[in-house]
């Protein structure tokens, strides 16, 4: 009996300490597998920082690039149409002065064939003075579109412009205030402008596609 009871002491307590084993080796388990996942909650919470600060930076970038692209385009077609506009009001003071230069003529006729009355005399002086300083105005104005044209069109490599600068060129040479410019010519560089234009349209088109 004493035998028994021996044996049923020993049974329990190593019964405990496999009980007790069994629950230390759960805890230590936990607490590694707690350790663990802190570690991968870690490196994860760091991976997606740095890629979420790396995506920020990239969005900063890419909406920096589209910045600098609109303000590229608005002002190349702020340069478009400033050319359009010089260009136009070259050749619409090119048609005045031929106007004024037709007027002066018109006036040295009558006076070279003594077609006019004595009436007519002062009214005839003080119309051709008129006539020839609004001619001197256009030509100081024509030199100055011709100067200001040449200073947008600077794209050595492009040969629509340099159409448009070799017509320039040749009606430069042509303006005096006597003879006015060629028409033909002048309406040759009407056609050149207007290709130009369209050049210029298809070119803006592209870029803000």
């Amino acid at each position: 009996m004493f035998s028994w009871v021996i044996f049923m002491i020993l049974l329990t307590t190593t019964n405990a300490a496999t009980t007790s084993t069994a629950i230390y080796s759960g805890l230590i388990a936990a607490l590694v597998s707690g350790v663990v996942a802190l570690i991968g909650y870690s490196i994860t919470a760091f991976v997606q920082s740095r890629n979420g600060k790396k995506a920020i930076e990239a969005q900063k970038e890419i909406a920096q690039m589209q910045r600098d692209e609109k303000l590229f385009y608005e002002s190349k077609l702020e340069w478009a149409n400033e050319t359009r506009k010089l260009i136009a009001k070259f050749v619409s003071d090119s048609f005045r002065l031929n106007i004024l230069v037709k007027n002066i003529k018109s006036m040295n006729n009558k006076v070279e064939k003594l077609n006019f009355s004595p009436s007519e005399v002062d009214g005839m002086s003080r119309e051709s003075s008129e006539n020839l300083h609004k001619a001197g105005e256009l030509l100081s104005s024509l030199n100055e579109e011709v100067t200001m044209i040449r200073l947008y069109l600077f794209r050595k490599n492009d040969d629509h412009e340099k159409e448009v600068l070799d017509m320039i060129k040749a009606l430069e040479s042509d303006m005096n205030n006597q003879l006015g410019i060629n028409s033909q010519l002048l309406n040759e560089f009407v056609n050149v402008a207007r290709d130009y234009f369209n050049y210029q349209m298809e070119e803006l088109k592209e870029e803000s596609a």
